[in-house]
């Protein structure tokens, strides 16, 4: 049994309930937090609905459970910025995962020794369930950390979440500075960041985790990584708000932790994994030239 809250996050997605609630179950959290987001239209109501009665009904461990359920769609920035926001009106800790991503057995139990023993430790920002090293990065110890915070199964507390803003509103005053560069250590992945941080800025992208992403960076956050991965993301596909084919990071086989933890020595971030990040999640060939190219004409 852990002590941490979970929070869940729905919509329309139905098909992997059953596969969602098991890990869940068995960590058996006193307090469970649901947050669906509404339907965009009639037809949609009836599915919203369905996800909803069946997940409650799914719930059959002696829990608190809170519900938050939008009338009408949020989208994807407002329903999940508003939904944490309303997890830390009553906790200072909890442990979020989507319906999309099922975890392992071991996932919940990782979260919850960790948030207990960085609780006062402000340097570090979140912790996540999502491993995509494939192997490359060997190491004895259960975790190590990193720039970024992956959100498919994920955890933080409420002091790191304040430092959270949906509209990064101090964009325009950093981004003539060399912050991004002295942040990321490469000058191709600064202005990738440059280039999706001016949509952001711009409201030409509806998502809250780029967010997450500039709160880390802004303030040197450390982000846990565990050593294999705990959760899977199987979300993909016509229906997916986001994520249309298939890619390297779907679908990642999940392994279990082991026990007791062995803690990293020094608290710094990794940048050999975190390189290996920016070339498998966020940069491809055609997006560096892209971006040289932009950078060159002085678009970005």
């Amino acid at each position: 049994m852990i002590k941490t809250p979970v929070a869940i996050f729905t919509y329309r997605r139905i098909d992997n309930l059953e596969r969602l609630v098991a890990p869940i179950r068995r960590a058996k959290p006193k307090e469970l937090y649901l947050i669906s987001d509404g339907p965009k239209n009639i037809q949609e109501a009836a599915l919203v609905n369905e996800v909803r009665t069946k997940l409650a009904r799914l719930i059959d461990w002696p829990c608190q459970v809170h519900k938050n359920y939008a009338k009408t769609n949020m989208g994807l920035k407002e329903r999940f910025s508003t939904g944490i926001d309303w997890v830390f009106k009553y906790e200072c800790r909890a442990i979020f995962i989507e319906d999309d991503c099922i975890a392992g057995p071991t996932f919940f139990k990782f979260c919850d020794e960790l948030l207990e023993r960085y609780k006062d430790d402000e340097g570090v920002f979140s912790i996540s369930g999502n491993n995509f090293q494939f192997g490359s990065k060997k190491t004895k110890e259960s975790y190590y950390f990193s720039r970024y915070p992956h959100i498919w199964g994920w955890a933080t507390w409420k002091r790191a979440w304040n430092l959270y803003d949906t509209q990064i509103s101090d964009w325009p005053t950093r981004r003539s500075t060399s912050w991004l560069l002295d942040v990321t250590h490469g000058f191709i992945i600064s202005k990738f960041w440059k280039y999706i941080f001016d949509r952001l800025y711009g409201g030409k992208i509806n998502t809250w985790d780029y967010q997450l992403t500039y709160a880390s960076f802004k303030n040197h956050g450390l982000n846990i990584i565990p050593s294999v991965n705990l959760v899977t993301n199987v979300g993909y596909g016509a229906d997916s708000t986001n994520i249309k084919k298939l890619n390297k990071t779907i679908g990642v086989a999940t392994s279990s932790m082991q026990f007791p933890l062995v803690h990293p020595k020094r608290f710094v971030t990794d940048d050999i994994a975190d390189s290996r990040i920016d070339n498998l999640v966020y940069l491809h060939p055609l997006g560096r030239v892209s971006l040289l190219i932009k950078s060159i004409l002085g678009i970005i």
